[in-house]
C-alpha cells in the first residue's frame, strides 16, 4: 500500500514562509504607522524621540487644508477616477466579449497583443502619447488625464477568462429565444458576471487613484491636478520642514485607496483566482 504519512519535512518550510510573510508586513505596516502618528505630532514634537505622540493633536489636518487647496484636488482626483474607471469598464467589457465570444481574422494576434501591452511600461509610452495629448490641446485638462488610459489591457484579460467560464448553454438558450449579441451580452452575461466586473473596478480605482507620474506631467494648474501632485506641491513649498501637515496629508490621500481595497480585499482575490481557472 502506499505510503499515507505525513511529510514532516514541509512544517519548517511554512513556518519560514510564515515568518518571511510577517517581516515583509512590517515593513509595509511600520512605514504607515509612523506616518499616521507623526501626523498626530504638534511642531515641537516632530524631531523628537519618540514614534509616537505625547499630546496628540489634529492641527495638522486643518493646516493642511489652510495651505494647499487640498479639497480642489480631492474634487479632481475623484471625478477624473470615476470617469477614467467606467470608460475603463465599458471598454473592457466590450473587448473581452469580442475576444470571448466571436471568432474572427486575427483574434489570437490581437488578444496577444493587448496581453503584451500589460507588460509594457509606461514610460515607453509616455512621450507619444504626450504628444499626442499635445496636439489635441487637451494639456492641463481633464480629458488629457482620462482619455489616453481608457484602455485596460488587465481588465480585458480578466474578464475575458470569466466569459470563457460562462455556461454557453446559456447563451445558445438566449439565441434560440431570438437574443442577438448584444441583447445576450446586457441581459444574459453581465448580471452574471457583476462580481468580476466590481473587482475589477476597484483594482482599476486603486490603480487610477494612486497615479502620480502621468498627471505630474500633463497638469500643472490647480483646476486640473489630482490630490498626489497637490502633496508634492506642498512638500516643494514647505522644502520638506512641515513634516506635521505633510504627514496629514499623506494620510488622507491614502484613505480612500486603503479603503476600498480593506473592504473588497476578498473579491479582489476570488477576482484572480477564478480567472486562472479558465484558458
Amino acid at each position: 500500500m502506499r505510503d499515507t504519512a505525513p511529510l514532516t519535512l514541509t512544517q519548517p518550510w511554512r513556518a519560514i514562509g510564515n515568518m518571511v510573510l510577517f517581516v515583509a508586513s512590517l515593513s509595509i505596516v511600520v512605514p504607515l504607522l509612523l506616518v499616521i502618528a507623526t501626523s498626530l505630532k504638534p511642531a515641537i514634537e516632530i524631531h523628537g524621540g519618540l514614534p509616537w505622540p505625547k499630546a496628540p493633536t489634529l492641527g495638522n489636518y486643518a493646516d493642511v487644508f489652510d495651505k494647499i487647496p487640498l479639497g480642489l484636488y480631492f474634487w479632481n482626483s475623484a471625478a477624473t477616477t470615476a470617469l477614467r474607471v467606467g470608460g475603463q469598464l465599458v471598454v473592457a467589457l466590450l473587448a473581452a466579449y469580442a475576444f470571448a465570444r466571436f471568432e474572427f481574422r486575427g483574434r489570437a494576434l490581437l488578444f496577444a497583443l493587448t496581453l503584451g501591452a500589460m507588460m509594457l511600461p509606461h514610460s515607453l509610452t509616455f512621450l507619444p502619447t504626450y504628444l499626442m495629448i499635445s496636439w489635441l490641446g487637451w494639456f492641463d485638462t481633464w480629458w488629457g488625464l482620462i482619455v489616453p488610459n481608457l484602455a485596460a489591457p488587465v481588465g480585458v484579460f480578466l474578464l475575458r477568462q470569466h466569459m470563457l467560464a460562462f455556461p454557453r448553454d446559456l447563451l445558445d438558450a438566449a439565441a434560440i429565444d431570438g437574443a442577438g449579441p448584444w441583447r445576450a451580452l446586457w441581459l444574459v452575461i453581465l448580471p452574471n458576471i457583476q462580481p468580476a466586473l466590481a473587482a475589477i473596478g476597484i483594482l482599476l480605482f486603486i490603480d487610477c487613484w494612486n497615479e502620480y507620474f502621468w498627471p505630474l506631467v500633463i497638469t500643472e494648474s490647480e483646476n486640473a491636478m489630482t490630490v498626489q501632485i497637490g502633496i508634492r506641491r506642498f512638500l516643494d513649498a514647505e522644502r520638506g520642514d512641515d513634516l506635521g501637515p505633510l504627514m496629514a496629508g499623506v494620510v488622507l490621500v491614502s484613505l480612500p485607496a486603503m479603503a476600498v481595497f480593506l473592504w473588497f480585499q476578498r473579491r479582489i482575490l476570488e477576482t484572480f483566482v477564478n480567472a486562472g481557472l479558465k484558458g
